[in-house]
């Protein structure tokens, strides 16, 4: 239907399903754009959201990254934004402190977040179903890294575009539907604690990576 209903789009087949990341990268290298947008399949994007993302971004050079706020279904604010993990994080999960201070935990060191600010705001990082990048930076650093197959590359991806000098930020004056898929399985499980490890040990320390290690091991 893409190949018929609309000639002048570039499609991609991938043979295999190489990654979340992976994919990514494919049109990322193709592309010879100023600015390339991250986008799930199951979203729908309101008010000419393409447009105001490519309007900020030339009026802030300072901004790497940026996404907006992203709504379910109901149009209810869902999770937009993350946190780096960090040792902090990880003490709480090893003494047990998550659960004696939930409320705590949630608000500083829950990984994934759903914005409370009305304005422009500096984040740690914007989740991948809405990643608005510039190419350039694509170029220097590299875009996603492909050891991980599934969750924590934007993270991870969004933590170097820091670490070069550029901020990230959430729009959330943007809004984006994002039909995101409630299930969950062994797999995906697997894949997220996988990915986490390999966060911890490429950006946090390696003490913290067998610390989460122990961890992930005694959760089984």
């Amino acid at each position: 239907m893409i190949e018929k209903e609309f000639p002048d789009v570039r499609l991609i087949r991938n043979p295999d399903n190489k990654g979340f990341g992976a994919a990514n990268n494919i049109a990322i290298r193709l592309s010879n754009a100023k600015y390339v947008f991250c986008l799930n399949t199951d979203t729908l994007l309101l008010d000419n959201s393409v447009k105001q993302f490519f309007d900020y971004m030339e009026n802030n050079p300072d901004v790497g990254a940026c996404g907006g706020m992203l709504l379910d279904k109901n149009k209810n604010p869902a999770n937009s934004i993350g946190r780096f993990p960090n040792t902090n994080r990880l003490l709480f999960s090893l003494f047990g402190l998550r659960f004696i201070f939930p409320n705590y935990y949630k608000k500083h060191y829950s990984l994934c977040k759903i914005p409370t600010f009305t304005e422009e705001t500096q984040v740690n990082s914007i989740t991948g179903a809405d990643l608005f990048l510039r190419k350039n930076i694509t170029d220097n650093l590299g875009a996603f890294d492909e050891q991980f197959f599934m969750y924590f590359e934007e993270t991870d991806l969004c933590y170097r575009i820091q670490k070069s000098g550029y901020k990230v930020m959430c729009l959330p004056q943007i809004k984006i539907i994002h039909l995101e898929g409630k299930s969950t399985n062994s797999r995906k499980n697997a894949y997220h604690s996988s990915s986490m490890l390999l966060y911890y040990r490429k950006n946090v320390g390696i003490v913290q990576f067998y610390i989460l290690k122990f961890l992930l091991y005694f959760r089984k």
